[in-house]
């Protein structure tokens, strides 16, 4: 009888140290083979992952395809009833097994359950603490999803379980056409799947922002894949009071990254270009009389209109004059 309960997946790519601090963190807290397995999955290291040969820890090599084809072979070749996401380069908390078995037991009926999160930001050395603005529970899909596209849902891709049968009949799998922003629509996919959501304000994930983090620094480039998944987001099908809030979450994150690529001194015309295009997030609709969101909303809105001809040499004013800093 399989006694797995948790299968956790980590994806990895040239961070041998990273593996190694993680098996051994799981070994020392004896829940290997018992209630836990971890799934490496090593996305063709230039040197390849090597790992001790214990029950509970099992080593897949693929070719280099990127985090979300890691995750989907790891979630494929899980084995518990539950399915937890790792970067090699974070850790959880010693806890985190008691606080999965607390809150799986509370909710028997939540398909996925959400956990807040603590950033440690290794650069300033200072710590941030993600929590959710909506009250803990056990939510209907419907709910929960527009707590998460209202932002009152604060949610890293690992720190959430979801229930492995529910994934693979719901066929709820990371998209490999996207090279960023693939957690946010899985997270978006598995809220809309599921029929009950369970909102936990404990916390167990650090997620480590350091010197040569991936998203410590956004590529201009790369800006563009952010905005293919916001393209797919939107064209997820949700009823006309979530579309409300579906499309203030798209617009609010094409706004961060328009900061960004401010801040990352962007001068490439083709990433300026496509990011004007993609103004028409910003054509949102909420229903609020007196409110910052309303106000928000209208600001939207006049931007959207805005000429691409006016708009484009604000932008790369803009962002030559951060160059000059």
């Amino acid at each position: 009888m399989n006694s797995i309960k948790y299968s956790i997946i980590i994806p990895v790519f040239n961070n041998q140290i990273g593996i190694n601090q993680i098996v051994d963190t799981f070994v020392s807290m004896n829940c290997l083979d018992v209630l836990v397995e971890l799934i490496i999955v090593d996305d063709g290291s230039i040197t390849p992952i090597v790992v001790e040969e214990l029950k509970g820890v099992n080593l897949i090599r693929q070719d280099n395809t990127g985090v979300s084809g890691a995750r989907n072979n790891g979630i494929n070749a899980s084995k518990g009833e539950y399915v937890a996401f790792l970067d090699s380069d974070d850790f959880y908390d010693s806890d985190v097994i008691g606080m999965w078995e607390s809150a799986t037991k509370s909710s028997l009926n939540a398909e996925m359950l959400i956990f807040d999160s603590r950033i440690v930001d290794r650069i300033n050395n200072k710590t941030l603490y993600q929590t959710h603005k909506c009250a803990p529970g056990l939510y209907r899909s419907a709910d929960a999803l527009k707590y998460y596209f209202n932002k009152e849902i604060f949610s890293h891709i690992c720190s959430i379980l979801c229930k492995r049968e529910f994934l693979l009949n719901k066929g709820v799998f990371f998209n490999q056409k996207l090279a960023l922003s693939e957690d946010v629509l899985f997270m978006v996919e598995c809220i809309k799947n599921a029929d009950w959501v369970h909102i936990d304000q404990r916390r167990y994930y650090n997620y480590l922002i350091h010197k040569g983090s991936v998203t410590n620094v956004v590529a201009t480039e790369k800006v563009l894949n952010h905005f293919e998944a916001f393209d797919v987001i939107k064209k997820i099908p949700v009823s006309n009071s979530t579309t409300i809030y579906k499309n203030y979450f798209v617009a609010t994150m094409y706004l961060n990254y328009l900061f960004k690529l401010i801040s990352n001194k962007c001068n490439s015309e083709r990433v300026i270009n496509e990011t004007l295009v993609r103004r028409k997030y910003l054509q949102v609709n909420l229903k609020s009389s007196v409110s910052i969101r309303y106000f928000a909303t209208l600001a939207f809105k006049i931007l959207s209109y805005l000429p691409a001809a006016i708009l484009k040499p604000m932008l790369v004013k803009a962002c030559k004059v951060r160059h000059e800093y």
